[in-house]
């Protein structure tokens, strides 16, 4: 259901609570955030909001980002950005990453349409979500992209295994069995662990763990990594 238009309070301002470089966001005591910069000053939205840099690290997350993914700011500020959304097409298709086109086309001194993502909360739940992507440009090449999350009215297309499972033949073997690796991620899930301490786990990095989450999610024929454990375990994987 699309969320009705409110003004933007105190709540919802791009904020930090981390003692970031000096080159980074500092939070005032309004709750606010001054970006160190003076031609970007403070920003306000009642959209969920966050900041990335050209390096695409995390600059700015506001509260309503927090309310809709799970994450406060002093634990992704100063974090790749891919590693905390984790978007996706609704197909499966990692959208961010390390090739993030958003970041290419702003240095590029370019802007980006408006485009969905299933994006994935602290909790391994996915949301479904429109991002709207502003760039900020700086002096010597450098910008900002600011990023605003709005849940979207739409329902994410249904992928095709999806309909697969639905059907009498949900308990034959997989039309694309998983890898080993994927066996490992799977049983290191349902254990309880997060992605983070998949990667740890595996000595891998957080975006090929996400990778190897996303794969999984796709031949079994689910949406978060609670279906996934369950029906790992329902079809004996696990």
């Amino acid at each position: 259901m699309k969320p009705s238009p409110s003004e933007p309070t105190r709540a919802d301002v791009a904020s930090s609570s981390v003692a970031p470089p000096s080159d980074s966001p500092q939070a005032d005591t309004d709750g606010s955030v001054s970006l160190d910069e003076i031609w970007l000053g403070r920003i306000a939205a009642a959209d969920a909001l966050f900041v990335t840099d050209e390096r695409q690290r995390v600059r700015a997350w506001s509260n309503a980002a927090e309310r809709m993914l799970g994450y406060s700011a002093s634990e992704v500020v100063g974090q790749l950005c891919y590693d905390v959304v984790m978007g996706s097409r609704p197909d499966g298709h990692p959208v961010c990453g390390t090739s993030c086109p958003v970041t290419r086309n702003a240095g590029r001194g370019r802007g980006t349409a408006s485009y969905p993502i299933l994006a994935v909360a602290r909790d391994g739940s996915p949301r479904y979500v429109d991002n709207t992507v502003l760039v900020l440009e700086r002096p010597r090449g450098s910008f900002r992209v600011v990023h605003l999350l709005r849940e979207s009215c739409d329902t994410p297309p249904a992928r095709p295994t999806e309909t697969a499972m639905a059907s009498p033949i949900a308990g034959m073997p997989l039309a694309e069995p998983l890898t080993r690796r994927e066996l490992e991620v799977l049983r290191i899930f349902a254990r309880g662990a997060t992605l983070k301490q998949v990667a740890s786990e595996l000595s891998i990095s957080m975006y090929t763990a996400r990778n190897h989450s996303t794969n999984i999610e796709h031949k079994l024929g689910v949406r978060n990594r609670l279906q996934m454990v369950l029906e790992g375990i329902r079809r004996g994987l696990v």
